[in-house]
């Protein structure tokens, strides 16, 4: 997938960027467009790293909390997706398993 070229910012705004982006991954998990979140978690990285490259003394610490804040919801969000994935998967081989042995029972007439 090509990079999409991302500005310089400052501390600051490279941290509101990437609050911004963590809203919109957030909005996009929620409504279940996955293909997406990669692209945009690739963008917000650069303006991850942009917010915290120099000196932290400078990072408004009330944004960088919000940011960790938005953080763990992605990733609970994304649990609760995996979680609902392996119980699908458990239930189609489940039902895989009754077919097959529905279809190769041979006491019942043919």
């Amino acid at each position: 997938m090509p990079r999409k070229l991302v500005p310089i910012m400052n501390q600051q705004e490279a941290l509101s960027a990437a609050i911004k982006l963590t809203d919109e991954i957030l909005e996009i998990l929620e409504e279940g467009e996955f293909e997406r979140v990669e692209e945009l978690e690739a963008q917000r990285k650069i303006y991850i790293e942009q917010a915290f490259a120099d000196s932290i003394e400078h990072v408004d610490r009330i944004r960088a909390e919000h940011l960790q804040s938005l953080n763990q919801q992605v990733v609970e969000k994304l649990n609760l997706f995996k979680e609902s994935v392996i119980l699908q998967q458990k239930r189609i081989r489940v039902a895989s398993k009754a077919a097959r042995a529905y279809l190769t029972n041979d006491s019942y007439p043919k």
